[in-house]
């Protein structure tokens, strides 16, 4: 499974919305209402639901006081958990004992596509050092150390993980070899090796910089260009992106845009409340958490046209930490 690198950490002001039809022309905005919409097929693949990993006809119950799954391993699935206020990666499978496989905070781990291996992140001061662990008992395989800064791991794919910061851009290091490449000087906030694909500021987007949309293997040459929205996440085929508000910060989201890569508005997504964890559930399908006033449930879009993938639950009071799938550079997310 592909993870997300975690977890939906922009986010804009919440507003209540009027509702408006569940679908809606290409380009339009659709209001999300989760108790509107029309029930679907449950979410395909795996995921969270409360306490527990769902897939298929698999249910896992998985201790914690918060839990996100990074992926599958084989037969097994990967999650982040949080226990006596600290967090660590367990792998859990039907019929077998819980494997420890790590500690580590939210932000700092990054399962690999394949699910073979995992990234941990250990910051000391303004120095971070890598570790590339099994995913199977937790095996340390690789390390690398001197990554000034503020680093994100962005991808794992194979023996290439994609390490950035907004002071350093970013580099491929080969944790097989210890070869580091940089790809671009400039601050690199999403990369996905398999759909060749990145997300670059200009500059600080707080002061005039605009997010750029090309790919890894060519960072100059340009995609998309917007001052005025951050890519969430590329589809898995690379074709479209999610995106939202270039500022947004807080909660989470209430609005965010769907596109194709090159900039063309498929859909655009409002709430009355604020979207929570959004992933794509195939290269056409979107995936988002919509919690609305009182109801939450997960929804399913796809070019405006949206449907209950999930029953509905209360909408939280708060909504929980975040996990790595997510991130901008809040670090300083299938």
């Amino acid at each position: 499974m592909k993870k997300t690198i975690g977890a939906a950490c922009a986010a804009a002001l919440i507003a209540t919305l009027a509702p408006l039809p569940q679908a809606a022309a290409a380009g339009d905005t659709v209001s999300v209402n989760p108790r509107k919409l029309d029930r679907g097929d449950d979410v395909r693949g795996p995921h969270i639901e409360g306490k527990r990993v769902v897939d298929g006809d698999v249910s896992l119950k998985v201790r914690g006081k918060q839990r996100f799954l990074l992926g599958t391993s084989g037969d097994a699935y990967v999650v982040q958990v949080l226990r006596k206020e600290r967090f660590r990666v367990v792998r859990v499978q039907p019929g077998a004992e819980e494997v420890r496989l790590v500690r580590s905070s939210p932000e700092q781990v990054l399962l690999s596509d394949d699910g073979s291996t995992i990234a941990v992140l250990d910051k000391i001061a303004r120095r971070t050092s890598i570790d590339v662990r099994s995913a199977v008992d937790g095996e340390l395989l690789g390390s690398g150390g001197g990554f000034r800064g503020y680093p994100s791991l962005l991808d794992l794919d194979g023996d290439h993980l994609i390490v950035a910061s907004f002071e350093k851009g970013a580099t491929d290091f080969d944790w097989t070899t210890g070869t580091r490449t940089t790809i671009t000087r400039r601050p690199v906030y999403r990369a996905d090796v398999s759909s060749n694909r990145m997300a670059l500021f200009t500059g600080d987007p707080y002061d005039g910089g605009c997010t750029v949309v090309a790919p890894l293997t060519r960072p100059k040459k340009k995609i998309w260009r917007s001052c005025e929205e951050a890519v969430l996440h590329f589809s898995p085929d690379g074709k479209r992106m999610v995106n939202t508000y270039i500022l947004a910060d807080g909660l989470g989201p209430n609005r965010v845009s769907e596109r194709k890569v090159r900039g063309r508005l498929l859909a655009s997504y409002r709430v009355g409340g604020f979207f929570g964890a959004i992933w794509w559930e195939s290269d056409t399908d979107l995936l988002l958490e919509a919690n609305a006033k009182r109801k939450a449930a997960t929804v399913r879009c796809s070019a405006g046209d949206c449907e209950r993938a999930s029953g509905l639950r209360p909408t939280p009071m708060y909504r929980p930490m975040v996990s790595a799938k997510e991130p901008l550079f809040s670090r300083s997310a299938r």
